[in-house]
Parts: structure tokens; sequence; C-alpha cells
């Protein structure tokens, strides 16, 4: 059930994690999974045992004496009402403790991946607070648990005493009357108190099978949950196509393209239409909140657009697995993400997943792709050559977080494992956001070794310098999620009145001297 859960969540749209906290499916995935757990090996197994105990003193004490038997089945069934009675409630109450507990656990998440800066502006008694509140609330729902299973308790055992002692009562009239022999009276007895004591704990672990339920109910439904962004029924046949003619088709069409989230008032794109060559270098630029990211991310389908298509090679990528579409596209994000595993692994992450074996997973490549990665690595600027000054080598493991990194290292770390990869189109967000002047330098001189000619990129940047430097051919200026400048860098630049030019002069970079058509010649 826990693989089938986590495997569902790594299905889900992009949109499903900006809504569901993290912690909060840390806890499905652990306390959720753990209750249903004990249900299984436990709950289920006692009553079973204890049903069968049921239905075998039964027999004997319908052999004895039928009449007797039945007016201790109508007891028995009036305390099994209350069991049930009881388990809707238990249910309801289980799903609402387990809730108040994942809500805390993503308060404690939140608090550890953000402990620098909750240090760093002192608040870590803010957070403790917090996390006391939401440990409150949760403690206040166990105590309400609480005092409803030890109520139905009292109430079914105080019922099974009364049904007890009106047995002795009418055994001792049936005994007196001569009814029945004082054998089997006794042996009635005894039977009877064998099947009270075994309905009372079916009961009980009812009560308890149906706390489970209610708090595995979210487990369940997650893992039915349809993502919105999903495979199609049928797949393409077509594995690894080459790369589309320039003159024939786009390599990426965007069509009239519309995204809306359901927290943002206004579309974060409208009508985007645009088209990405063989070979194109494009950066996407605009103030923030433009759309840029966006742009991007719906271009792996991370985000199905709400109006509109978007073609990969002449095919919506609705009709493409993620397969097909991540061995042709590639991205390189914002906040580098690096794994808790060594270096070497960490690029090879990038490989194609068909060509890793399922028994010896990405370590079993490490000898056959040692120079490969260290070659990816290198083209990225960061050396593991022996005796570096930054000590690292392949097999240095990189802790969770990538904390014993800088953010420029694990930067080119990332971009490593796009290379590694070698799409079709390379996406870049903000590839040289978190480095210095000279490792930026460094990352988009390997950016262009990296980028063969019948390669795409698309780039968003703020740094307007690093168009230059990485001779990209057109730029898309994206204000409000509409295109509203579109053209060569240079000529853009030359429009003082544009939205690129004055974006370029807050940052001091100026229009060369040569004529805007020499310049867009020159790079062709």
């Amino acid at each position: 059930i826990r693989v089938k859960l986590h495997r569902s969540l790594l299905l889900q749209e992009a949109a499903f994690f900006d809504t569901n906290e993290t912690g909060y499916l840390l806890s499905r995935l652990n306390s959720d999974v753990n209750k249903i757990g004990q249900v299984i090996s436990y709950h289920i197994n006692v009553v079973f045992r204890q049903f069968a105990q049921f239905v075998f003193g039964s027999i004997y004490m319908l052999r004895i004496s039928p009449k007797l038997s039945m007016w201790t089945f109508a007891g028995i069934l009036l305390v099994a009402v209350l069991s049930y009675v009881y388990g809707d409630l238990a249910r309801d109450l289980a799903q609402k403790v387990q809730d108040t507990f994942a809500d805390a656990t993503a308060v404690a998440e939140t608090s550890f991946t953000m402990s620098e800066t909750i240090r760093a502006f002192d608040g870590v008694e803010i957070e403790s607070d917090k996390f006391e509140a939401a440990q409150f609330s949760a403690l206040e729902m166990e105590e309400v648990q609480a005092w409803s299973y030890g109520s139905h308790k009292f109430l079914s055992d105080t019922l099974q005493s009364i049904l007890q002692v009106g047995l002795l009562v009418a055994c001792w009239g049936v005994g007196k009357s001569g009814g029945l022999p004082a054998g089997d009276l006794t042996t009635f007895m005894f039977y009877t108190g064998f099947v009270l004591e075994s309905s009372n704990e079916v009961g009980d672990q009812w009560a308890k099978i149906q706390q489970a339920i209610g708090a595995s109910s979210s487990v369940f439904d997650l893992i039915k949950r349809n993502p919105v962004v999903r495979d199609p029924l049928i797949t393409s046949k077509i594995k690894n196509p080459s790369s589309p003619n320039i003159t024939q088709k786009p390599v990426i069409a965007m069509r009239n393209v519309t995204i809306e989230y359901d927290a943002m008032e206004r579309p974060a794109l409208s009508g985007i239409s645009t088209n990405i060559y063989s070979g194109d270098r494009v950066a996407l630029v605009g103030r923030s909140g433009s759309g840029k990211s966006s742009m991007l991310r719906t271009m792996l389908r991370f985000y199905d657009p709400s109006i509109g298509s978007i073609e990969l090679g002449g095919e919506d990528l609705r009709s493409l697995t993620r397969a097909e579409t991540a061995s042709r596209v590639t991205l390189v994000e914002q906040e580098p993400h690096v794994f808790p595993m060594n270096l070497m692994e960490n690029v090879l992450y990038g490989i194609e997943k068909d060509e890793i074996d399922p028994e010896t997973g990405i370590a079993g490549y490490s000898i056959r792709y040692r120079k490969l990665v260290s070659d990816c690595l290198t083209l990225a600027g960061l050396s593991v050559i022996p005796g570096n000054e930054l000590g690292l080598e392949l097999d240095t493991r990189i802790g969770e977080g990538g904390r014993s990194l800088s953010g420029g290292q694990r930067q080119r770390v990332c971009i490593a494992r796009a290379i590694i990869r070698s799409p079709e189109v390379l996406l870049l967000d903000e590839p040289t956001a978190a480095l210095d002047s000279e490792s930026e330098r460094m990352v988009v001189k390997s950016l262009q070794k990296a980028m063969d000619k019948t390669k795409s990129m698309v780039m968003v940047t703020h740094r307007l310098g690093v168009i230059r430097s990485l001779d990209v051919n057109r730029v898309i200026v994206l204000d409000k999620g509409e295109i509203v400048e579109y053209g060569h860098p240079e000529t853009l630049l030359q429009d003082e009145g544009s939205i690129y030019a004055g974006l370029a002069l807050e940052q001091g970079i100026t229009k060369l001297t040569t004529s805007p058509s020499d310049a867009v010649a020159d790079h062709l």
C-alpha cells in the first residue's frame, strides 16, 4: 500500500503539489499506512479468531437450550448494535485525528527545511509555538477519541454484565423447575461466558478497525486519484524520433496557449503562440510574475493548457507519455535540486531510464560511465579530477538537499545531469542565478560547448548579459502572461521605447555599435 501510494503521488501533476504540503503527504505515507498495517496484521486476525470461537460456543449453547440461547443472542445483538453505531463515530474521529497529525507534520517539515532562515530571523519561538499549537489540536482530538472509546467500552461492558446476571437468574429458574440437569446448566453457563467474551472482543476489534478505516480513507483517496496531467491511453509507437527538419515543422509549437491556476485571479499565460525551431537559442524575458517559468514548464507538460495546445515535433504533448517527453526535453531549474547520493549517481540520474539495469540501478553503471560523468561535470564547470582545489570526487557523497555543496556547485551538478541526457530541447530556468560572475562565465562557456547546432535551448533569465554571451537569436518578452515583444535581442535593444531595452538599461547593457541587421547577420 505504501509503495502504491508513493507511486500515485509521484504521478500527480505539478499543481497537486502546489496545494498539498510535503509534510502532509509524508504523514499519509507513514502514519496513515501504519494504521492500515495494524488492521491487517492484528485486528482482522483477532476478529476471525474470536468469531470462530463465538460460532463454536453458540452451537453448543443451542444444543443444550435453544430458548436460553435465543435470549442470550438477543442481548448480544443489542451490544453489536451499540458497537456498530460507535464504529461510524470512531471512523470519523480517527480521520480527524490523522488530519490534525498530518498538519502538525507539515509544520515540522517546513521548520526543518527552512531552519537556517528561521534562525537568521530569530523565529525559533514562533515556529515552536506553531508546532505546539498543531500538536495541541491533535491531542485534543485524541482526547475526544479516547473519551468516546471509553464510553463505548463502559456501555458495552455494562450491557454484558446485565446480560450475564439475567442469564444467571434465568438458569437458576430453569434449574429450580427441573427443566435442565445441573450439569447441562453448568456447561451452558460456561459456553455463555465463552460466547459473550468472544462477541465483546469482536465488537471491540470492529471499533478499532473502523478507526483504522477512518485514518486510512485519505490514503485510498490519494491512491485512486487520477492526475489531471497523465499519459494517453494509447501511447506513441515511435521511440526517440530524430529532430524535425527546420523547413518542415518546429521542435516546439505553442498554439494559443492559456494556463490558469486555481490560486490566481488572472491566467498565468494568455493566448501564447510561438514556434521554436531546431538550433534556436530563445530567451524568455520579463519582470517577476510575467509568466516566464509557467511558459517553460508547459513545454515539459508540468501543466496542461486550459485553452490551446503544445506540440513537440508535430505531436500534441498530451498524446505523448512522460517518458517520451522527458527523453526529448530536459529542464534545469532555478533552484538546483540534488539527491542525497554521490556526485556520480546524481549525474547518472540524467541517463535514459531504459538503460538502467533494474537489479543494479544507477550504481551498476558507475564503472561504465565514470569517464562520461567526469567529462560532463568538467563541461559544466565542476572539476572532479584528483587533486582539484575543491576536493570533490565522483564518489563524494552529497548530503540531504546538497548542503555540502555551494549553490553554484549544485547548479553545475544539475547542468551536468542535463548534458549527459543530450536532449533535443534544453530548458533553463535562471541557470546562472546562483552563480558569481566567474562561475557564470564558466557555465555559459560550458553550455555553448554542450549545445550543438541541431539542439534547441529555451532559457528564462533576468540577467540579460547571459543572452549576449549565449548568442541567443530570439527574445520573447512577456508581461502579465502575454507576449508583448518578440525578435532578435540586438534588434529589440535598438528600440529605446521597448520593455527589453528598458530592462537592459537597468542592468547597464548598451546596444552594439553595429547595426541590428549586421548583428543578426553575424549571428547567422
